[in-house]
């Protein structure tokens, strides 16, 4: 397996283990802080995202590419990845004793199997999905620009992505600052809704001209992870009251969340709501690893997927 090295600006004259969680402590202190700009930790993860999909679409080798994640990183993106990375490559991705092998690269080579993930299986419903219109709902979407630039999009009859007011404003800010040659046209119809969920929530999306008549596809990527249990469980319940039969759920989780239910809850909540299960994978398995996770080594035991179609 190729594991690339990336340069970490933040450990820059970091020697030793402790020098370096010291500059990770620091560093996501002042991440936590919501500036003037309005962007709260949760919007500044999103910015690493971007950071991080531009560092796999340089890869020769590369599983996508975002040729707009790298106008969508900054002032935020880079310094956060580098703080994840120190962190979670012990807590979560190559923890003592473990002997993955991908050490501090492990949430970079997360994120770009992770969206070859939400991409291949995107392209497989509307693929096979029943015919007539078909839609895709981003439900915290963040810096994602897949309406831009990937191709099976050209299939759904409508693309909408739900955010807060203040991350959706700065990308729609940036996007439409780009030229022509850079910003091409999306590959669908294009909703953005700025919601304020402290007075509106998922169940509100008619309002925005929502179809729930519609089969649609939800991707939750790196959502719930940031919910309560009661907000997660609601979540859920508005999302089985919008869809339609034929609907299919992308779901993206950390069993090690403390906040909000476990998979096997949510499981249960979604099939007492007429989904089925259709599987469930973890980083490193065949079918979420994309050549991202050593083939040889133990599948991760915390980050994984769940599909569901709704009956």
């Amino acid at each position: 397996m190729n594991i690339p090295t990336l340069h970490r600006p933040l450990y820059d004259g970091c020697t030793t283990g402790e020098e370096k969680a010291a500059a990770m402590t620091a560093a996501m202190t002042e991440l936590q802080e919501v500036n003037d700009d309005g962007m709260d930790f949760s919007n500044k993860t999103s910015m690493a995202i971007a950071y991080e999909r531009h560092v796999e679409s340089q890869r020769d080798d590369r599983l996508f590419h975002d040729p707009l994640a790298v106008h969508l990183y900054e002032p935020y993106g880079q310094k956060m990845s580098d703080a994840l990375a120190f962190g979670l490559a012990y807590s979560i991705f190559d923890p003592p004793g473990a002997d993955i092998g991908i050490g501090m690269m492990g949430h970079t080579l997360y994120t770009a199997a992770r969206t070859k993930f939400i991409n291949t299986h995107l392209e497989s419903w509307l693929g096979t999905a029943t015919t007539g219109d078909k839609q895709v709902v981003n439900l915290g979407a963040g810096a994602d620009t897949r309406v831009f630039w990937l191709d099976c999009l050209e299939g759904a009859s409508i693309y909408w992505e739900v955010d807060q007011a203040s991350v959706m404003t700065w990308k729609q800010t940036i996007l439409n600052g780009l030229d022509e040659k850079e910003l091409v046209k999306p590959k669908c119809t294009y909703k953005c809704i700025s919601m304020d969920f402290n007075k509106e929530s998922v169940a509100d999306l008619p309002k925005h001209g929502f179809d729930s008549k519609i089969p649609t596809c939800w991707i939750l990527e790196g959502l719930i992870m940031y919910l309560p249990r009661t907000e997660t469980e609601q979540l859920f319940d508005y999302i089985s009251q919008l869809s339609a039969p034929g609907s299919y759920l992308i779901l993206n989780f950390a069993s090690s969340d403390k906040l909000g239910p476990t998979i096997d809850e949510i499981d249960e909540r979604l099939t007492a709501s007429s989904w089925t299960k259709e599987s469930r994978l973890m980083f490193g398995e065949e079918g979420f690893n994309f050549g991202r996770y050593p083939s040889d080594k133990p599948a991760n035991k915390l980050m994984g997927f769940g599909l569901y179609q709704k009956k």
